[in-house]
């Protein structure tokens, strides 16, 4: 009887041992954090010690990662894999514990497809101006024409087409777009459909600054535990699970996201000079490029862009060459925003440059792989336009 008892006591002290195993704590002079996630993210973190945890998601979750959290006093890191979760404490000022959280899995937001055919799944496009539409049925009879935006950081529906459509609006959200950042309308639980592929419990933000022709806009979020391609010389978008064979014969480079947008690296010159940045990768702007206030804030940029002209809201158009893909776009004229402009969108390269390229985007190992197409000898907005645009 002594055995047995010492032996089920024996258990349960191993059992809590296990139960009350100790997180790693670090510790922090101040509420602010560094996130290292990979080669090229960089996040600014404050901390929350309300937030019980504070979750931090990986940006590409599906391949292997090292992400550091650095605090003024300390640092920790973390060797990540697809489906699991890193907890810590970090003890600020010595009163506040605050409990993180890093997860390598797919952020809540993310609605994934279902699809009654095997991948991949081919969708035919069509280009209006240089933006993607696609053609799909919402709430399983009300056919939309849907812009495809790599540069969308959510799902919008265009104010004009809303009633329509009959959405049931239940709730606000705090959206920034070319308009600034205001509440709208939010409408949940939709389905959406595109060849075979289905999204249910969809959420729609209502906006007012789309095109008369477009009725919804979807972006990246859709697609991230997918490998999507944009095939311009025979307009066809192919939503795939494996990455296809042909994509040897492409260019590669790494992307990182910003709220499922990817971004990537590319190399301008303007004076002779060359900067290196990342650009949002944005297939919904109806231009060249842009350069906002992350760029020219940056390593004195600002001062080093020499205008053509200046407008009146203080943003400089400037004339640089951009290599992208092994392709070079020569005189590109676009404009520069003032560092002081609060309101500045993201860097960016728009689909009249990006349409040169058939594109795969692997969004589960964060890849793009670029090749020139039949467009690549189309004109673009360039300072040969610029000049006959001065002279009218």
């Amino acid at each position: 009887m002594k055995t047995l008892s010492f032996l089920f006591c024996f258990w349960v002290a191993l059992s809590t041992g296990f139960a009350q195993t100790r997180l790693p704590v670090i510790h922090s002079g101040t509420y602010n954090a560094t996130i290292t996630d990979g080669r090229h993210v960089k996040t600014e973190w404050h901390l929350d010690p309300k937030a019980k945890p504070d979750i931090y998601y990986v940006n590409i979750p599906r391949i292997k990662n090292k992400v550091t959290f650095h605090t003024d006093k300390a640092s920790l890191n973390f060797d990540t894999r697809f489906g699991q979760d890193y907890d810590f404490l970090i003890v600020v000022n010595d009163k506040d514990t605050c409990h993180i959280r890093i997860s390598a899995k797919d952020e809540p937001a993310v609605i994934r497809a279902a699809s009654d055919q095997p991948y991949p799944d081919t969708i035919p496009f069509s280009l209006k101006g240089s933006r993607v539409y696609l053609a799909g049925k919402l709430n399983g009879e009300r056919p939309v024409t849907i812009q495809f935006d790599l540069g969308a950081g959510g799902t919008v529906v265009n104010k004009a087409v809303s009633g329509k459509l009959a959405l049931q609006f239940d709730s606000k959200t705090s959206i920034s777009n070319t308009q600034g950042t205001a509440e709208a309308r939010t409408s949940s639980g939709n389905t959406l459909e595109i060849g075979s592929l289905r999204w249910q419990s969809l959420p729609f933000t209502e906006v007012s600054n789309m095109k008369p022709d477009e009725d919804i806009i979807i972006g990246n979020g859709l697609f991230r535990d997918k490998i999507i391609e944009l095939d311009y010389d025979r307009k066809l978008m192919i939503v795939s699970e494996k990455l296809p064979k042909k994509s040897k014969d492409y260019t590669v480079q790494p992307v990182f996201y910003e709220q499922n947008r990817p971004k990537f690296e590319v190399t301008i010159r303007h004076n002779d000079q060359p900067f290196s940045f990342w650009f949002l990768f944005d297939t919904g702007r109806d231009g060249t490029m842009l350069i906002g206030k992350d760029f020219t804030e940056e390593n004195d940029n600002w001062s080093k862009l020499q205008p053509l002209t200046t407008l009146g809201d203080g943003r400089k158009i400037v004339r640089l060459d951009a290599t992208i893909g092994g392709q070079e776009f020569k005189d590109i004229v676009t404009n520069a925003a003032d560092p002081g402009n609060a309101a500045s969108r993201p860097t960016l390269f728009g689909n009249q440059v990006l349409n040169h390229f058939n594109m795969i985007l692997d969004n589960q190992k964060g890849l793009l792989y670029l090749k020139p197409n039949g467009r690549k000898n189309e004109p673009y907005a360039n300072y040969d336009e610029y000049l006959k645009t001065l002279k009218k």
